[in-house]
């Protein structure tokens, strides 16, 4: 592995890391101010900003657990200046009996900049 996809899988679970603690600063430090997401089902988030409060309102309700995205494969570009990140991800709600899962696949555009490796774009895909 070299050390661009380690890096890249680093950031991915920090990012995993910020969702768990219901960080929403830390969740999207991530991502350039002109990211692009695509939610699952959902609207597709313009900016950091956009996807930081769309992070922020799960973050409020009681009954979200979080999200876990778990990349599988990474693809460099050459030069090695974007990446593409291909994995699934999974989304927990409730307790008990009213415990709901959503789950899927996604990709992601990583670019890479003077600070480091950083999002360009995520596509969530539902397998419902």
């Amino acid at each position: 592995m070299t050390d661009h996809v380690a890096n890249i899988r680093a950031r991915r679970a920090q990012s995993n890391t910020a969702i768990a603690s219901r960080d929403a600063d830390g969740t999207v430090a991530l991502m350039l101010d002109d990211v692009i997401v695509a939610v699952a089902g959902g609207p597709t988030l313009n900016g950091r900003a956009a996807s930081r409060t769309a992070f922020a309102a799960q973050f409020a309700d009681p009954s979200f657990h979080g999200y876990v995205r778990e990349p599988g494969q990474i693809i460099l570009a050459d030069p090695q200046m974007n990446a593409t990140e291909m994995g699934n991800w999974v989304g927990i709600w409730g307790t008990g009996r009213q415990r709901r899962e959503m789950l899927g696949t996604y990709v992601a555009q990583w670019s890479y900049t003077a600070m480091g490796w950083f999002l360009q774009s995520e596509v969530f895909v539902s397998e419902a």
